[in-house]
């Protein structure tokens, strides 16, 4: 079932998008306003997040809690020392940061969040599960391999963004191969927490990487900038999605000054630190690695299906769908979640 999302109005935003004050403003925006006692709370106010959701916010937070200087959180990037490096994310003990660990790609990083989560048998019989045998123990390097590898004689440990967005998309056309555990989801609107995006880089023969996959961690809204949405089409919805993902380029342009600056504090990427200077002032540092971010899909507004996408709420280069493929696809573990 579709369900339209609340317009976030850009002069409440700006208003006071620095403070508290703009924080209240997108909050309401958002059909998040705080409660009051004549108020009616939301339906499932306390949605239920799947497993790898889960894991996933346990190592970026646990993460967050260190300083960047302990180089325990970093982007495998190619033409690195890094790039000769394995894969590597590493979930520590609650309470201890200090033994949580990152160093992967885009792909790499969700692929072993799904292993964490779903690669394990159940641990009790099947009468106590929360959900069938048939969701836990699947996601390991066979799976991987026999569903998203384009070539089943390729030595890599996973599957790339291309990989995946392929394999997603794939479960579209009638009568193709199934992706087990998976359901495709075809329109922005219809994105929940936990489900993953994945784009082609398809128009850039000199990009380094295939593409780019993100998790969804929550729907903001439509956040509409009229001079950049056109170039992506007619007739688009442009939805802000809170992202979790592994990037060595962060959401956002908090240096762009002035109102730019503002809109990204209303929609920040943790992977920006801003340091303050004695004088009050601050600058923005950039990091890689796991983090939070915002991005924004859009939407053909007759076909609800995917039809671009920016990279921030600040960029003003979007890129259509027919350039950059999207597909996307959800966990699927039991009907009701």
């Amino acid at each position: 079932m579709e369900t339209t999302p609340a317009r976030i109005s850009r002069r409440r935003l700006l208003a006071g998008a620095a403070g508290t004050a703009g924080a209240a403003a997108l909050a309401t925006a958002a059909g998040t306003a705080p409660a009051t006692a004549a108020t009616i709370p939301a339906a499932a106010p306390y949605a239920l997040k799947l497993p790898h959701q889960i894991e996933a916010e346990a190592l970026v937070d646990n993460l967050r809690l260190l300083p960047w200087e302990f180089e325990a959180n970093r982007y495998k990037a190619k033409n690195t020392p890094l790039e000769g490096l394995n894969s590597r994310v590493q979930w520590g003990s609650p309470g201890h940061p200090e033994d949580f660990y990152n160093l992967s790609q885009c792909a790499s990083f969700l692929s072993l969040v799904l292993e964490r989560a779903y690669g394990t048998a159940p641990t009790k019989p099947a009468a106590a599960l929360p959900w069938s045998a048939y969701s836990y123990g699947w996601a390991n390097e066979q799976y991987f391999r026999d569903n998203f590898f384009l070539d089943k004689t390729d030595t890599k440990d996973f599957p790339n963004a291309q990989e995946y967005r392929t394999a997603f998309a794939r479960k579209d056309v009638a009568g193709a191969d199934p992706l087990p555990h998976f359901e495709p989801v075809t329109k922005p609107v219809n994105l929940r927490p936990g489900d993953l995006v994945a784009f082609e880089y398809d128009d850039d023969s000199d990009a380094l990487y295939t593409g780019h996959i993100v998790m969804i961690r929550e729907r903001k809204g439509i956040w509409t900038d009229p001079e950049t949405d056109r170039l992506v089409g007619p007739n688009v919805v442009p939805y802000v999605f809170e992202v979790i993902d592994c990037t060595s380029s962060p959401h956002g342009g908090p240096s762009l000054g002035g109102a730019a600056t503002e809109l990204y504090r209303a929609f920040p990427d943790t992977r920006f630190e801003e340091v303050f200077a004695t004088t009050g002032q601050s600058t923005f540092v950039k990091h890689n690695g796991v983090g939070y971010g915002h991005m924004v899909f859009y939407a053909d507004a007759d076909t609800k299906l995917f039809a671009g996408y920016r990279w921030s709420v600040t960029s003003k280069t979007p890129h259509a769908a027919k350039d950059r493929p999207i597909a996307a696809g959800r966990v699927w573990l039991k009907d009701n979640l």
